[in-house]
């Protein structure tokens, strides 16, 4: 009996227990929705009790439309999209959290990192560990080492005009349909294979190569890692990619002569302690070169070259700029004159400049950082904990920063420096933890687009699927664009 009547207590005490944490629980989530500081700021409010409400529009890569085209606009530029997550869309408040107060990354970045003893650039949140990190790599970046891969940068560019020249040739014509998105994807995916994997994938020429497809399975299997956590008790890095790095660094180590590219710079960066990196460590800073060397940066060549080709007023000043350049340069027939020329052509630099703008490589929530105490931003009071996202494409298109042709394709705002907003063109964010590959991305953009325009006319073929969709990096939802392709009246400088 007196058994029973314990038994009969426990189970109570712990119906009790259990009351008063679901209590507890209910009591945090309606504090935290409309009681405490992040209830002043606006939103949907749904999306101040879960954030399923925007995970729901995340599945089919549309979020970034909802977020711009229906929550900013209504809500302002600091919003709350879920219990803890503030989408922010304005530059000074921006540059306060990204470089005044230089907030950490959120705990999400955690969870896509590949062995949870190794970080790197991207997915550390520790702030010292980054510092050393980036003092290590910043040589592998300067403008100094990039320029040193314009050579096998150029390879790249030739094995392009070389496939467009085979394709008009095989059509029996003077022109042919190319489809240029998908070119420059693959041509993005060769040159970062020529610059950090010992030689090009060759998949403008061949099509075909294994190492890229491997490795965007495994990004995949990184993004299901950090959105179900449980996947990655059943899933493992594919051995190829381990061991096919691993080979290419073993032979490197081994050989007699160096080869000046990005796998080189890491195989000799050294800390302050003469320290090198781990094969491992090699392996995944070269896997997220791929990735953001690939995805985000043959994004904004591709669109920014469909821009100047539905343009054709734009795409003549570019030319003639160009034109006057190769004019004057003893090129030997080669592609395009030398980096150091191209760099410091004004008109070159505003075509980029505004792809960067109205195409960056983020336009959903944005890169996500989290407050380590009680701040303040604007108006508002944030607690420890919240997570603060800089939302890129809200601030390039901004009508009161950028004016009313804020979402139109107008290179020469850039010929007129004093009229670009300060603080207001982050492509590559700012602050101590901007983007370190600026310096490859734009050197990339500035050989890829005149080796096109200045061996190439394009005609746009309308009615395509240009719909763009982000996961986690922003694409063309068809991943394909064609194009009327035609060799310009050639000269002797013009191969």
């Amino acid at each position: 009996m007196n058994l029973e009547y314990v038994l009969k207590f426990g189970i109570l005490l712990l119906k009790i227990v259990c009351l008063l944490y679901g209590l507890k629980y209910v009591f945090k989530v309606i504090y935290v929705a409309y009681i405490g500081p992040l209830s002043k700021i606006p939103g949907p409010k749904i999306g101040f009790l879960t954030k399923l409400y925007m995970d729901i529009r995340q599945m089919k890569g549309q979020r970034w439309k909802w977020l711009h085209y229906e929550i900013l606009p209504k809500y302002g530029r600091v919003v709350r999209v879920a219990p803890r997550v503030i989408v922010i869309a304005d530059k000074d408040i921006l540059k306060q959290i990204l470089v005044t107060n230089e907030l950490p990354k959120n705990k999400n970045y955690d969870k896509l990192r590949v062995d949870e003893n190794y970080s790197t650039l991207f997915t550390t949140r520790d702030l010292a560990f980054h510092k050393a990190r980036r003092r290590v790599l910043s040589p592998v970046f300067s403008m100094k080492q990039i320029s040193s891969l314009e050579s096998l940068m150029g390879t790249c560019c030739q094995d392009l005009t070389d496939k467009i020249d085979e394709m008009i040739t095989l059509n029996d014509s003077k022109d042919a349909v190319v489809d240029i998105y998908n070119l420059i994807n693959l041509n993005a995916l060769d040159t970062i294979g020529e610059t950090s994997f010992g030689g090009s994938f060759k998949l403008v020429k061949y099509g075909s190569h294994p190492l890229p497809g491997k490795m965007f399975k495994e990004f995949r299997r990184r993004v299901l890692k950090s959105m179900f956590p449980v996947f990655g008790q059943f899933s493992k890095v594919d051995p190829y990619l381990v061991d096919f790095t691993k080979e290419i660094i073993k032979q490197r180590r081994q050989s007699a002569t160096t080869r000046k590219d990005l796998l080189q710079a890491l195989l000799d960066a050294k800390d302050s302690n003469g320290n090198g990196l781990s094969d491992f460590e090699i392996f995944d800073q070269c896997f997220e070169f791929l990735l953001a060397g690939s995805d985000s940066t043959s994004f904004t060549t591709s669109i920014t070259l469909i821009e100047l080709i539905r343009r054709p007023e734009v795409y003549r000043k570019l030319v003639e700029e160009l034109d006057k350049v190769i004019s004057k340069y003893d090129s030997n027939k080669r592609l395009i004159p030398p980096y150091d020329i191209l760099k410091n052509l004004p008109y070159l630099d505003a075509v980029i400049n505004e792809g960067l703008r109205l195409y960056p490589s983020s336009r959903d929530l944005g890169p996500g950082k989290e407050a380590v105490e009680d701040m303040v931003i604007g108006d508002y009071s944030i607690p420890k904990g919240t997570v603060l996202t800089a939302n890129i494409f809200a601030v390039h298109h901004s009508k009161e920063y950028w004016g009313e042709n804020s979402y139109e394709f107008v290179p020469e705002r850039w010929l007129n420096p004093e009229n670009i907003p300060v603080d207001g063109f982050i492509p590559f964010l700012a602050g101590s933890r901007n983007c370190i590959g600026q310096n490859f991305a734009r050197m990339e953009l500035k050989l890829t687009i005149p080796a096109l325009v200045l061996k190439y006319e394009f005609e746009d073929i309308p009615g395509q699927d240009n719909e763009i969709l982000q996961f986690l990096t922003t694409s063309l939802r068809g991943k394909s664009h064609n194009v009327i392709a035609r060799h310009r009246i050639k000269n002797d400088l013009i191969s």
